[in-house]
């Protein structure tokens, strides 16, 4: 076994607060020989718990998910502080990471398998058996509810994991790994933090067998090249740029409110968004008139403050690409609406929120189709609104990206909202409703949105193997029946027992 060299110290990364742009503290990276001792000890830590019998490992999920729910305004304090979260909007989050850790603890009790037709001697059947530590590497958008999902789906399957958070948002994610201790055995979960060079690395080691991966497409696309080399089991939920198409016979008012909360919940940065409003032009200046003044409702303002529905993007990047797709798509054509009683991409703020990565929610009307603010997903309150005529010019609409993440359409038609659930190219499809997402159900992309499962029953597929096993029985013969069976016999049997009873 060679040694590897002490670890070497690791500069401090910045933390900022979204809402004021201060510094308030600082992360380390983990060093690379630090990353690579954490998977050792997850390697050897993998056999026993792969082999912990299922209703144990259920309770320690279910006590890990009581602990989430007793440290609620910590774990809110620190989603608030690291990726600028209105603390009106945390409390669910955490309660959805608990609700995941329950429902995979169920899971853990199960039927993994079946029994299959064999020859004469021979009985098959299939199960599953765990792939050993799993690299869990979670998004900024929501870090602690990313990375409770790909724990507990991992952990209840019986794997290790090392969990990587984003660089942004580390600080809840920390906090879990904290509340697992004691609870968990050691190095069944472990963190390691730092950007994308300590991701590339998880995806290079040799003692990591599966990495699951929330984020940019892009990254996607390095993460499964990285893996690739060692044929790792790879789960990518990526980016998405998602239609929401409304027809004139829909529910105009229930549209409208939906599509606000699908463009500017958790300031745009969800993956699910709807950026992409597809409306049927006989409704479209009424409609779209009403999404601003819905729009205006929602209050931006301090994260601490329980009044704020809308809190600022995570990073100052995040905020200046937003600015940059606006002032472009602006550039060519678009007209840009901004709700009634905002006259600017950046809203008036108390003086101590100033620096902080706020962005006015802006609806950009006939946008060019070739621009990034039809094309590319930029995570914040952004929504793109072009018009069609046919039922076929709105399919192709919503058609008209890489990404497959989600769609929602909107009619009361019960034969046009069956065909447009058959027929959308998307992971994740709702009609007359948005954004509905629940433990049992398992979710994901296709094309550009990536591949794999996330909770639900298919989430077993990213963190097991499925096994075919053949166990031949050979049939025995039976001894050789005695021709005289009362010969010899000294001691009545059971008949003669019973005779002689009657007898007396």
């Amino acid at each position: 076994m060679t040694s590897r060299p002490h670890p070497s110290p690791a500069t401090p990364r910045p933390l900022y607060d979204p809402a004021t742009g201060e510094q308030f503290g600082t992360l380390p990276d983990t060093p690379a020989e630090q990353c690579a001792g954490i998977a050792d000890r997850a390697a050897a830590a993998f056999p026993a718990w792969a082999g912990t019998a299922p209703r144990e490992r259920a309770a320690h999920l279910r006590e890990l998910a009581g602990r989430l729910r007793q440290d609620r305004d910590g774990l809110i304090e620190r989603e608030r502080r690291d990726a600028g979260k209105p603390v009106a909007r945390i409390g669910g989050e955490v309660e959805f990471a608990a609700r995941a850790l329950e429902w995979f603890a169920g899971q853990t009790l199960q039927p993994a398998g079946e029994i299959h037709p064999g020859e004469t001697g021979v009985r098959s059947y299939t199960d599953r058996i765990p792939l050993g530590v799993v690299a869990a590497i979670a998004p900024s958008n929501y870090p602690l509810l990313m990375a409770s999902w790909k724990i507990a789906g991992a952990l209840a399957h019986g794997n290790t994991v090392v969990v990587k958070p984003s660089p942004d948002t580390p600080r809840s994610v920390q906090a879990l790994v904290g509340l697992a201790d004691g609870i968990l055995p050691p190095h069944v979960l472990s963190a390691v933090y730092g950007g994308a060079g300590t991701g590339r690395m998880l995806c290079e080691l040799p003692q990591i067998a599966a990495v699951s991966f929330t984020g940019s497409t892009a990254a996607g696309r390095d993460v499964a090249a990285r893996c690739a080399g060692s044929v790792k089991r790879v789960s990518l939920e990526l980016g998405g740029k998602n239609p929401l198409i409304v027809f004139p016979d829909a529910d105009l008012e229930a549209a409208a409110q939906a599509t606000v909360e699908a463009f500017t919940g958790n300031t745009g940065q969800m993956c699910v968004g709807a950026s992409r409003l597809v409306i049927h032009e006989h409704v479209h200046d009424a409609f779209v008139r009403r999404l601003l003044e819905l729009t205006a409702r929602r209050t931006i303002g301090p994260t601490d403050d329980p009044a704020t529905d809308l809190g600022p993007l995570t990073t100052r990047a995040a905020q200046q690409r937003v600015h940059a797709a606006v002032e472009d798509a602006a550039g060519h054509g678009a007209k840009v609406h901004l709700p009634p009683g905002h006259d600017s991409l950046q809203p008036a703020l108390p003086p101590t929120h100033t620096g902080g990565f706020y962005v006015t929610p802006v609806v950009l009307d006939d946008v060019p189709l070739t621009r990034p603010a039809w094309r590319e997903e930029l995570s914040g309150p952004v929504l793109s609104v072009t018009t069609f005529r046919t039922e076929a010019q709105a399919l192709h609409l919503a058609h008209d990206t890489d990404y497959g993440l989600s769609a929602s359409v909107w009619t009361t038609h019960a034969g046009r909202a069956e065909e447009f659930a058959r027929r959308l190219r998307a992971g994740m499809v709702w009609v007359n409703t948005w954004g509905d997402t629940e433990e049992p159900v398992s979710v994901g992309g296709i094309g550009h949105s990536g591949y794999g499962r996330e909770l639900g029953v298919r989430a077993a597929d990213q963190y097991t193997h499925t096994r075919a096993v053949w166990i031949g029985t050979p049939h025995r013969p039976e001894p050789p029946q005695d021709p005289h069976p009362s010969v010899g016999r000294t001691h009545p049997g059971p008949l003669d027992a019973d005779s002689a009873r009657h007898d007396r």
